[in-house]
């Protein structure tokens, strides 16, 4: 059986390409962006790719090929990063999840909704009449600053599905500026926080966000006492990469019976629904029947190695959905990039400045920093602020960030809503679905300030 020698060559490469962005965002000069270097080696591959280099240096540049190995990997590892969501996390009552992070899950939903309220409005007063852009643009803000580049590419057959492959190349570009702004805003608003008197404990950025970012996971997981000699081991590393194999494959089988059902049923009228979902959204129920089956069997599931393959997973498929983004959407869509992007960074601190003390009565910017991280980065750098703002987690905002996104995943940020937010588009009408969607995270808002904040008194 013959290896392809160029699969190899973009393996090598994508590792020293990481490599190096661990190197990069250690200099001075970018050291205070505060980039990931997943970010920082897509970029330095994307600058090396045939688009830009043929421009002007077309013997510096890697082939096309490399690219071409490279492009299927975003939209595989997302189905991984889903199926890993759950797995090994403990179990506690619904009621008391609520108790816990309904606070939280409120603001959350407020911003998330309110991403597609704020691009429906920009989209038809602005976008359409003066650019005429596709209706479904005004989707791209909560896929990309809430979704990020796991679910703008394994959304890619939905794109493809509406004609819409332009929105893709957005999102991807979309993904990188949140990431990007929500670096340097976070920063900047816990600076001010510490100035206005909302941030009592000054531990020091710079200690702070390398255990986040520029460590990886190893660093976090020694502090917790976890063994990594143990978590590293060989048997144990590959029973539970089967175990992440085994719930994708338990999703893809949760698929396809869906669309085999909705094939038979509605489906022959033409009314299409799970047609138009990705099947990463299943993954996450895939791993909750993979680890039901590994329970059957005894066999035991590690939550720190299931955090050390995901975040492997997500590092790999941050710097391959950069470097492999398509640049043509600059020319034909540059101006409406531009305009999502402002948008997006300014309702989440219109959140944060003006709504988020109403909704959170106690340790406001403790918890809304928290959720703002993660609204325009990730899951990781909303923990990272929370850790520069209250370290001994004296507020309780880990916490209740961590159970609210067992409230919000499986809906927002890549799971069913952002999955669906293009069809339901494309079926009922911008105009409409504007409308709910205002309604809705109106209605979060409200529900957080009237009702919600009072558990926090």
């Amino acid at each position: 059986m013959l290896i392809d020698t160029t699969v190899i060559a973009a393996g090598i490469i994508l590792l020293v390409a990481l490599f190096i962005g661990l190197i990069l965002v250690r200099l001075p000069l970018i050291d205070r962006f505060y980039l990931p270097a997943s970010v920082a080696a897509g970029l330095l591959l994307l600058a090396l790719s045939p688009q830009v280099t043929n421009i002007q240096f077309p013997e510096f540049g890697f082939t096309d090929n490399l690219y071409d190995s490279w492009s299927s990997l975003p939209s595989l590892l997302i189905n991984v990063v889903f199926a890993s969501l759950f797995l090994a996390r403990p179990l506690i009552s619904i009621k008391k999840i609520w108790k816990i992070a309904a606070p939280q899950a409120a603001y959350g939903q407020m911003i998330a909704w309110g991403f597609y309220g704020i691009g429906g409005l920009l989209t038809l007063f602005v976008l359409i009449p003066y650019l005429g852009v596709n209706p479904l643009t005004a989707a791209l803000i909560e896929i990309s600053f809430e979704g990020g580049h796991g679910t703008a590419a394994g959304m890619i057959p939905v794109f493809e599905e509406l004609n819409f492959q332009q929105g893709q190349e957005m999102a991807v570009a979309l993904a990188t500026t949140s990431m990007i702004a929500a670096l340097t805003v976070g920063i900047a608003l816990i600076n001010w926080g510490r100035r206005k008197g909302y941030v009592n404990h000054e531990t020091p950025v710079q200690r702070i966000k390398g255990s986040l970012y520029h460590r990886h996971i190893m660093m976090d997981l020694k502090k917790r006492g976890v063994s990594l000699r143990r978590e590293l081991s060989p048997l144990k590393l590959l029973s539970h990469v089967a175990l992440l194999a085994t719930g994708v494959g338990f999703g893809w089988l949760i698929y396809q019976g869906l669309l085999l059902l909705e094939a038979n049923t509605w489906g022959a009228n033409g009314v299409k629904i799970f047609g138009y979902m990705p099947l990463f959204t299943f993954c996450m129920f895939g791993g909750m029947f993979a680890q039901r089956l590994w329970s059957l069997f005894g066999l035991s599931i590690s939550r720190p190695t299931v955090e050390i393959l995901s975040a492997v997973s997500l590092s790999v498929l941050v710097t391959t959905a950069i470097a492999t983004m398509s640049l043509d959407f600059i020319s034909t869509d540059g101006l409406t990039y531009l305009a999502l992007a402002a948008a997006g960074i300014l309702w989440v601190l219109f959140c944060f400045l003006v709504l988020a003390r109403h909704m959170f009565k106690k340790d406001w910017f403790a918890y809304a920093i928290t959720s703002t991280g993660q609204s325009l980065g990730t899951t990781a750098t909303g923990l990272l602020f929370s850790q520069i703002v209250d370290p001994k987690q004296r507020t309780g905002a880990v916490e209740s960030f961590g159970y609210k996104q067992l409230l919000f995943e499986p809906l927002m940020g890549g799971g069913m809503i952002t999955a669906l937010s293009m069809p339901l588009i494309f079926a009922f009408g911008l105009p409409l679905f504007t409308t709910v969607c205002i309604i809705i995270s109106i209605s979060w808002m409200l529900a957080g300030i009237f009702i919600f904040s009072k558990q926090r008194r």
